[in-house]
């Protein structure tokens, strides 16, 4: 029989995340932790309302017209109104929808249930920055639970996803922030998201994997208002035995536990800042690509002569070997590699199906093979030649210029020049907003 709650290296593991919850305050933290978690905000709303003018995004919004009822939140990128819940879902979705959200994508779900609770509310900038920070930190501090893929350890080694098994948790902390309920509530919340989870590897490349990122933004949102009701759950339900813990069969709660216990005291997003991408792809397809970059950068390669690509191909994470569609475009290394060969560059807008079924584009992806373990791209040429490039660990955009660089070119066609400067400031002076709705506003299509 299992040990009981009590006697186990986690207990109180539920407790600790919201206490820490619901004691967290913006004073508590440094001013880097908010600067940085400006510059999360930001980068989740540009590739979010980029987002809405793909196929994903036009889909969604079909989605909403028809099922949704109004409300008084924002579907960022549109003229659509929604109850809270129906727009946390929607926007969590589009945040996630083409893989440019910052690496680990906690800013997805915790903005898109900060964002739709506080807008409900009327809540303040300062509040709505509150409730994203400790959301975040919640989900970052349970990392532990998710170890590389490869090293055949842990739930994502069986198939689960980190998103949306963890992504409940962190936005129904979030949205409890935001309607300032007590430890006690909070800790039902944490019970009842804790239960309501879900989300495959296998989702890779596919319209779901963005979809449980917007579901768990929804759940969390419905957990909170729940708890809200005084609906209660189980208060370990997380590491209880027979609980969340148990049933991801995590082998290592010694990692776990050392991050837990310094929520709050360390602050992830001062220490490691923000991890802001330069590619709208999986994260494990940007080392090699950088590399075929720097390559073709030093020495133009004419496609037809490329005999064979040889790299690690990372098939663990990188399910679209020979994709079929855009979107799995962005899970394949393949893809991802010809592109960069023969355009000399990899953009957003890159990930169509047409580009897809480009003759040489599908030439260039059939010659790549798989090494595993390897730490160079290698270009064989038909006559001979091998050109090499090691591979380095992928860059990230690290300064203001780099980010609002990003942003702008993600919404410019989403957004009026007077609004793209507007939504900016708003973001820079977040917690001197008296009112969210001011940001929503600028988020919207929908005429004054």
């Amino acid at each position: 029989m299992k040990k009981e709650a009590q006697n186990r290296p986690l207990a109180g593991l539920s407790q600790k995340l919201a206490d820490f919850t619901a004691s967290f305050s913006l004073e508590h933290a440094p001013t880097n932790v908010l600067d940085n978690a400006k510059v999360a905000i930001l980068d989740c709303l540009g590739v979010a309302l980029l987002a809405i003018s793909e196929e994903m995004g036009k889909i969604l919004l079909r989605f909403a017209l028809t099922n949704l009822s109004p409300g008084p939140c924002t579907v960022w990128g549109s003229e659509l109104v929604a109850l809270p819940r129906d727009a946390a879902l929607i926007n969590g979705t589009l945040a996630h929808g083409l893989d440019y959200d910052d690496r680990g994508h906690a800013s997805t779900y915790t903005l898109a249930s900060s964002m739709a609770v506080s807008e409900s509310c009327n809540a303040s900038g300062a509040r709505l920055l509150e409730s994203f920070i400790a959301g975040r930190e919640v989900r970052i501090c349970l990392d532990g639970l998710f170890p590389e893929r490869s090293s055949g350890i842990g739930p994502g080694a069986r198939g689960w996803h980190a998103n949306g098994i963890l992504g409940s948790i962190a936005s129904a902390c979030a949205a409890t922030k935001i309607l300032g309920l007590n430890r006690q509530q909070t800790l039902a919340a944490i019970g009842l998201a804790a239960g309501s989870c879900g989300a495959l590897t296998r989702d890779g490349g596919t319209m779901a994997k963005p979809f449980r990122v917007g579901h768990a933004a929804a759940t969390g949102v419905t957990c909170a208002l729940l708890a809200k009701e005084g609906f209660t759950s189980d208060v370990a339900a997380v590491e209880g035995p027979y609980g969340l813990l148990d049933a991801l069969g995590v082998i290592q709660p010694d990692v776990l536990e050392s991050s837990v216990n310094n929520i709050g005291v360390d602050y992830h997003v001062q220490t490691h800042g923000v991890r802001v991408k330069r590619f709208a792809s999986c994260t494990a397809t940007h080392a090699a690509l950088e590399a075929m970059l720097r390559l073709v950068q030093k020495e133009p390669i004419p496609p037809l002569e490329v005999d064979s690509i040889e790299c690690d191909l990372r098939p663990y994470s990188l399910l679209r070997l020979r994709p079929e569609r855009g979107l799995e475009g962005r899970f394949s290394m393949p893809f991802c590699l010809a592109t960069a060969l023969i355009y000399r560059r990899l953009n957003p807008e890159d990930f169509t199906d047409e580009r897809i079924r480009e003759r040489l584009i599908k030439n260039v992806m059939e010659r790549t093979q798989h090494v595993p373990g390897s730490k160079v791209l290698v270009v064989n040429l038909k006559h001979g030649k091998k050109i090499t490039e090691p591979i380095r660990p992928a860059k990230d955009l690290t300064n203001w210029e780099e980010v609002f660089g990003k942003f702008n070119r993600c919404v410019s066609k989403v957004l009026p020049e007077s609004k793209r400067s507007a939504l900016t400031d708003l973001v820079i002076h977040l917690e001197e907003i008296p009112s969210i709705r001011r940001l929503a506003k600028a988020l919207s299509l929908a005429s004054s």
